[in-house]
């Protein structure tokens, strides 16, 4: 549906056909070669006061304010604790049409290029891209060992931005990893729990550097079980899209809010706790897999990390849609006693997709490093 804008510019154009004739008639080369001379055509009446004064009026053209020394030290230390992982360096454009084929986030939200490129909002997705390429060239996709990347790069988003420390432009470090189903979630808990380790080893690390990052609560959701509960109270998933962002600090609770629904949100023992939704909801399997993460992953890490705490959310909002099924988000405790969920992750079907084989599993994960050396300094 065209927007009041796009209609208005259509009415003033005066030229019939215009918007059928870009968006479907042209094929994206033809597309490509207009806009490139049409804007080269435009920047021959741009002067030097007009670039200056574009750069200091939008927040998406200046400089990032963290000291570029301190990212390569956070860094250096990620590359480190994540030694298992093969790094990357990415290009800073993914094709057209990634984002949303992909996670569908919304092409307003992604710097789009005019050569069918569209800058990085989400390195995760490039990571997938790159995993699935290797995958589908590897001889015996079946036998190939699991494919783990990690990278670190700065992404452009453009979504709008209404929560102290949050940049158009930003610095992440993220994890994937991709490889076959081998049965009895086996994949899911090596590979989630691989991540979990590595991030809290990291907050470890990085609070010998200057950083501070206190008490981390690392929740584990299933959107799948949360997606059932959801439509018994009568809420859809499209409602929940619309209203719920992940840059919208707490946007999850006032929509649950809004409509009086309460879903389990500290769940310490599902087996215990979420035996009456599973019966009910014909969820079994997926009280199954919730047991085998607490035995095989929070169990033996909480021995090894006593500092952190872990809990099972159901209340978790953001991601449905995005992620099928398990997630996570670690949430450490900042110098100023607010908690923040800075890093992020959880299984998607992309590979699945790109590969057209619903064997391929692929874990992505992130750790908002930007917004990290700007809260989770000692010194901030």
């Amino acid at each position: 549906m065209q927007s009041k804008i796009i209609n208005r510019i259509l009415s003033e154009a005066g030229v019939p056909r215009l918007f059928p004739t870009l968006s479907q008639e042209l094929s994206l080369s033809d597309l490509q070669s207009l806009l490139l001379s049409v804007y080269k055509s435009r920047v021959q009446a741009i002067d030097e006061s007009q670039v200056l004064t574009r750069m200091q009026q939008n927040a998406l053209f200046l400089a990032s304010n963290i000291d570029a020394r301190i990212f390569n030290d956070f860094d250096r230390t990620a590359f480190e604790c994540a030694d298992g992982f093969e790094a990357v360096e990415l290009s800073p454009v993914c094709p057209l049409g990634a984002a949303f084929v992909l996670g569908r986030v919304d092409q307003d939200h992604v710097l789009t290029g005019l050569r069918n490129a569209e800058a990085l909002g989400d390195s995760t997705t490039a990571m997938a891209l790159e995993c699935a390429r290797r995958r589908k060239s590897s001889s015996g996709r079946q036998a190939s060992p699991t494919i783990r990347l990690c990278s670190s790069h700065r992404l452009i988003r453009l979504q709008p931005i209404n929560s102290p420390g949050l940049t158009p432009h930003f610095r992440l470090f993220a994890l994937v990893s991709a490889g076959r189903d081998t049965g009895s979630h086996s994949f899911e808990t090596q590979h989630l729990g691989e991540h979990i380790r590595i991030y809290l080893t990291l907050l470890r690390a990085l609070n010998t550097r200057g950083f501070a990052f206190r008490s981390p609560l690392v929740e584990i959701s299933d959107l799948t079980m949360t997606d059932a509960l959801l439509t018994e109270a009568g809420a859809t998933r499209e409602q929940v899209r619309s209203m719920v962002r992940p840059h919208r600090p707490g946007s999850s609770q006032r929509f649950l809010q809004q409509r009086g629904i309460r879903l389990p949100d500290a769940i310490v023992n599902p087996r215990v706790e979420l035996e009456d939704i599973a019966q009910r909801f014909g969820l079994g399997m997926q009280l199954i897999r919730l047991n085998l993460i607490k035995q095989r992953i929070i169990d033996p890490i909480q021995t090894e990390y006593p500092e952190a705490c872990f809990r099972f959310n159901l209340a978790r909002l953001e991601g449905l849609g995005y992620y099928t099924g398990l997630c996570l988000r670690i949430s450490p405790a900042a110098p100023d006693g607010s908690r923040h969920g800075i890093i992020d992750g959880g299984f998607t079907d992309w590979t699945a997709r790109l590969l057209h084989d619903k064997k391929e599993r692929l874990l992505t994960s992130g750790i908002g490093s930007e917004f990290a050396c700007r809260r989770f300094r000692e010194s901030s």
